[in-house]
């Protein structure tokens, strides 16, 4: 009775395990799909202005992804932007470790209190109206720094702006000698 069994549960388990682990692959299809209703011909993705937002993981966006105004808390763990990401006025509070954008990052009057340590933008940064205190260490910013309306009061030492730093009214205790500006910095 057992040896005529054996087949049946060889079939199940493997019926299963199928089932199960394409499950996974079947929601990110799933999600891309629904995301390819916001996706232009270029590849860039807007969803401005959008309400009860879950985004697949990983997610690449091969342009653009425009996120401004919108009601998303938490960006998938691996995020790959090959433009630009706009955040700005957005709920996001945090960002992942595993961020890459290749344009600029816009995160003005976001929630986010902290960036990752080696954060690196080819573009510009755009901190605008943050509740952030310091900026990382070893920061990158390939274009322009801005930090109009946020909380810092001095600039780590070992950071790297390729253009200029826009103050915009905030009062630096000191400028570390570190500090590597292509530009310049505009009070």
């Amino acid at each position: 009775m057992l040896k005529q069994l054996q087949p049946f549960f060889l079939f199940a388990a493997l019926s299963f395990f199928l089932i199960f682990s394409q499950g996974a692959a079947a929601n990110q299809f799933i999600s891309e799909i629904k995301l390819l209703n916001y996706t232009d011909s270029y590849g860039n993705v807007s969803l401005r202005h959008s309400r009860s937002i879950t985004l697949p993981n990983p997610l690449h966006v091969k342009g653009n992804l425009n996120l401004e105004n919108s009601d998303i808390n938490y960006l998938p763990g691996v995020v790959r932007v090959d433009g630009n990401l706009n955040l700005a006025y957005s709920k996001i509070v945090s960002l992942p470790k595993n961020l890459q954008v290749a344009g600029y990052l816009n995160l003005a009057h976001t929630q986010i209190t902290r960036l990752s340590p080696y954060l690196k933008i080819p573009g510009d940064l755009s901190l605008i109206g943050m509740p952030i205190t310091r900026l990382p260490p070893y920061l990158s910013v390939g274009g322009n720094l801005y930090l109009a309306h946020t909380k810092i009061t001095e600039l780590p030492p070992n950071i790297t702006v390729k253009g200029d730093i826009y103050l915009g009214g905030i009062t630096l205790k000191s400028i570390p000698k570190t500090l590597r500006v292509g530009g310049n910095i505009y009070q």
